[in-house]
């Protein structure tokens, strides 16, 4: 059985709509959790994948998982779940490269999650990893963020009124983005409003999503820039007419949250039409697929680490056994010391009883295998005993 194994669904897997009937709620996690001693669940706005420890089974997440969406997660094992969280932190395997927000999000799964040992190293691993490959190569200036606000700020002047839905990581990267360039008519909605006050005080308007739809076709927008995740589409542009609604509109969210059909009049931009031209602009400014490498070099690292961790777990085991053992032989030694037995006599008597206890395992299953007539085992058992006691005699 692995040591450690992840499953995976992404953009890659599946579009995004089949994707997201694939989410967990929050209620859905708390119960999953405790069905596992050691589960890690990474949920954002293109991918779902669990990691798991090699001792967990993960066929029956797999049934509810095909239960709940109709699709199945790929398994990978091992190396190839190391590679691929790598891939995840370091923003490569996002579907608009160097991916910021995605880092934040495996933290907060982390911290959420129940590791175990393994997953404990693999997760702080490939979060520093992470951090490091994204200042090495200047992942921040390849953001989504960044590339979203410029594809923005390159289709509507400083002093348009922009309405962006959203409170997450991309909805205030845009905000600080548009704010930092110029852009001062910039109003918020959002289902809570306490962390963005916080954040942008009075440079920005906030409102609640009860004032979603009679803001946007107030007529008064030029932008709607839509960043939130939902459950089902919160805008229904049926029926409107063209010169209420922005002339500009972006759905980034997973799934859409704007629903145009029926209205010819509308053109709504979604996260899979900026692919292509995020990939131009991505190529036009770094070279960082070029260093694959690197992350074959840190997941042999982690993995050297994981089995390190496993020998560690079963020294202790070993050395507990063997702790027990000596405690017993000191208190039969001391005993007998007070008894008035002669000090050499306890002293041979304890040394060859602890001798015994420790290796009588080991010398009845080279018995059994001499009985058995497998001499090439025998031998090999004497070399690997006569090795733990320092003899490399054959």
């Amino acid at each position: 059985m692995g040591r450690i194994k992840s499953l995976v669904m992404t953009y890659r897997d599946y579009d995004l709509n089949t994707l997201a009937k694939a989410y967990f709620t929050n209620e859905e996690l708390t119960r999953l959790y405790k069905s596992y001693d050691s589960i890690i669940a990474l949920e954002t706005c293109n991918r779902i994948e669990f990691y798991l420890d090699g001792n967990e089974d993960e066929k029956e997440l797999i049934e509810l998982i095909y239960k709940k969406a109709g699709i199945k997660p790929r398994l990978l094992y091992d190396i190839d779940t190391i590679k691929h969280l790598l891939l995840v932190t370091a923003g490569l395997d996002s579907m608009f490269l160097g991916e910021r927000e995605v880092l934040s999000q495996v933290k907060r799964a982390y911290a959420m999650g129940k590791p175990s040992p393994r997953l404990r190293i693999l997760f702080e691993s490939a979060i520093r990893f992470g951090e490091g490959f994204r200042r090495r190569h200047d992942l921040d200036e390849i953001s989504f963020v960044k590339f979203l606000s410029n594809y923005i700020m390159g289709s509507i002047d400083r002093n348009s009124n922009v309405l962006i839905v959203g409170g997450g990581e991309v909805a205030r990267g845009v905000v600080r983005e548009l704010l930092r360039n110029g852009y001062r008519n910039i109003t918020v909605i959002n289902r809570t409003t306490d962390k963005l006050r916080y954040e942008f005080g009075n440079s920005i308007r906030l409102l609640g999503l009860d004032s979603l739809m009679s803001e946007l076709t107030s007529g008064k927008y030029n932008a709607l820039i839509a960043a939130i995740s939902v459950q089902s589409p919160l805008i229904n542009l049926d029926g409107f007419i063209n010169n209420s609604l922005p002339k500009l509109i972006i759905d980034v969210s997973t799934p859409s949250i704007v629903n145009v059909q029926g209205n010819g009049h509308v053109k709504v931009i979604k996260l899979e039409d900026l692919r292509e031209p995020y990939l131009n602009y991505v190529n036009g400014k770094s070279k960082v697929m070029g260093e694959l490498s690197e992350i074959d070099y840190e997941a042999e690292r982690i993995m050297r680490l994981i089995m390190r961790s496993d020998a560690d777990e079963a020294i202790k085991d070993v050395m507990r056994f063997i702790e027990e053992i000596r405690e017993e032989e000191i208190r039969e030694a001391v005993n007998a010391l007070r008894s008035g037995e002669d000090v050499e006599t306890v002293i041979d008597a304890m040394s060859r009883s602890l001798i015994k206890k420790i290796m009588h395992n080991y010398l009845e299953n080279m018995r059994r295998l001499a009985e058995a007539g497998n001499e090439d085992a025998v031998r090999k058992l004497k070399s690997y005993l006569m090795g733990i006691l320092g003899n490399n005699e054959n």
